[in-house]
């Protein structure tokens, strides 16, 4: 144990000229770990030597934790952006109050400062007016931080839907359609018309107005036809989905015999044979049907319904493809 003298002789020799009196003085300050001692570090911060600095923070890291917000005051009015951040990297560690000093650092000119600070501000009660303010904020990163919080209400986001943001609109219309609230069919006619990435309406007209979302499948890039089949195979175990049936009953079989993909069972295979005799849909999207099915070659349903394709379609390219399917298993056992 380090008695009191002993404490301020340690204490003084942070000042020495001599080198190894001065990093003795160090190590045995660590050996205390006492957070009362973390002020004695502050002048390091700025020593020209980087492993003096280096431990003047390891000290804010280990004891400024046990203390409050105002002591990061040090790094977070310091120069040096390294310092600003690893403030803003401990507040997640520290009692929701005493906001004064962390709104200090929110004012710092740099986004990785103000995003930690403005999560621990918006964690702390009382704090509506920050909350407006930094829902007005030009960075986008800012906007949904608010947007996340405690203050956040059904009416913000319905209101932040007007936002030129798409990741705005669609962190809104995610979280509305968590709290299953149903928006106005004029509303969505409003994004879609401002041309919103409509992907960002999938996940919510999936959930809530299946049929606007089929009303717009047909004309889905590809990497929209991904994201909606993607969303089907999580959502859609059988055909006797609701969503499935409208899909169905829409004739939209470039999507629908996507999410048949890997699926088997009597209807599935009925359905899948269905599509693939249908000359109205696309031969090249037909083909991978047919395609998708050479891992089942060995099934005799399999290589009948094949047969029967390659005698009776109109497409060369679909013939040829399920004759080759209807042979597979024979090739494959020579």
């Amino acid at each position: 144990m380090i008695n009191l003298s002993t404490r301020f002789s340690t204490s003084a020799n942070l000042n020495s000229k001599d080198e190894r009196k001065k990093r003795r003085a160090i190590r045995e300050l660590f050996e205390l770990d006492d957070e009362n001692n973390l002020s004695l570090f502050i002048p390091l911060l700025d020593d020209k030597d980087s492993w003096y600095r280096t431990k003047a923070l390891d000290a804010f890291r280990m004891w400024s934790i046990r203390l409050d917000t105002s002591h990061l005051a040090p790094l977070i009015n310091h120069h040096n952006l390294d310092y600003n951040r690893a403030a803003a990297n401990l507040l997640e560690k520290f009692e929701k109050n005493n906001i004064e000093t962390v709104k200090q650092l929110f004012e710092r000119d740099d986004l990785i400062c103000q995003v930690k600070s403005a999560e621990f501000i918006l964690q702390c009660d009382n704090q509506e007016n920050f909350f407006e303010d930094l829902l007005q904020n030009k960075n986008v990163r800012l906007r949904i931080i608010a947007l996340e919080s405690k203050y956040s209400t059904q009416e913000t986001l319905i209101k932040s839907l007007q936002d030129e943001s798409s990741s705005i609109i669609n962190f809104c219309l995610g979280k509305l359609t968590e709290l299953d609230f149903v928006i106005e069919e004029n509303k969505l006619s409003e994004l879609i018309s401002r041309g919103v990435n409509f992907t960002n309406f999938a996940p919510y007209l999936l959930k809530h107005n299946p049929n606007k979302l089929i009303e717009h499948i047909e004309n889905l890039n590809s990497t929209e036809m991904r994201m909606i089949v993607k969303m089907l195979r999580q959502e859609c175990e059988t055909l006797d989905n609701d969503i499935i049936k409208m899909i169905i009953q829409s004739e939209s079989y470039v999507v629908l015999g996507r999410w048949l993909q890997g699926k088997k069972g009597d209807a599935i295979d009925k359905l899948r044979w269905e599509i693939i005799a249908n000359e109205n849909v696309d031969e090249i999207e037909r083909c991978r049907l047919v395609e998708r099915l050479f891992s089942r070659c060995d099934e005799e349903n399999i290589i009948n319904m094949a047969k029967i394709i390659s005698e009776e379609s109109d497409s060369d390219l679909i013939k040829i493809t399920a004759h080759n399917l209807s042979t597979a298993n024979a090739e494959g056992s020579l």
